[in-house]
């Protein structure tokens, strides 16, 4: 009897005690769909740089019920398609509110993006700080983005169907 007496008093008190972990509320990790972006590469003997533009509105990417509290980008992955086009280097930037910055850039044969590259285990692409604050800010503003792909290849010809992939990976925080 005298537990539930105890237990009737501290559930009555404990809310009127100011304690953040009763008044604060409840913020909850949300994986948002990830940011894609598939840049297709010109057929033919032109080696010119490709360049393509996707334009992603965070708000499609998660449950807008949630507020926003925090973000991170957690990965960033790139994936060639299409048969070995030699050496390939490029630039992905972001786009938002005005600005545009380097959010990430990639270098190596093209064979070894035929399986997704990954920032987390792979020095073939190099992350900008400087971007991914810009990626973070515009998923919590929730401000549209464009990721520009630009690169060059070192093949002469270029069969129908090469492209390069690329996804970079938030991990959102918020609370109903």
């Amino acid at each position: 009897m005298k537990t539930k007496i105890l237990l009737v008093v501290l559930v009555l008190v404990i809310p009127l005690m100011g304690f953040d972990c009763v008044n604060s509320p409840i913020v909850v990790s949300l994986s948002l769909k990830p940011f894609n972006a598939t840049y297709d590469i010109n057929q033919g003997s032109n080696k010119s740089p490709y360049l393509g533009t996707t334009t992603i509105d965070p708000r499609t990417l998660y449950d807008n019920s949630y507020d926003l509290t925090g973000a991170s980008v957690y990965d960033i992955k790139v994936q060639t398609i299409g048969p070995d086009l030699g050496t390939c280097s490029g630039t992905v930037t972001i786009t938002s509110g005005g600005v545009t910055n380097v959010l990430f850039t990639y270098s190596g044969a093209w064979t070894a993006f035929n399986t997704a590259q990954s920032l987390l285990s792979s020095g073939l692409i190099t992350k900008n700080m400087t971007g991914v604050n810009q990626l973070i800010a515009a998923v919590q503003n929730k401000e549209v983005v464009t990721l520009a792909g630009s690169a060059s290849i070192t093949a002469s010809n270029v069969p129908t169907g090469c492209s390069v992939a690329v996804s970079a990976y938030v991990q959102a925080y918020g609370s109903l």
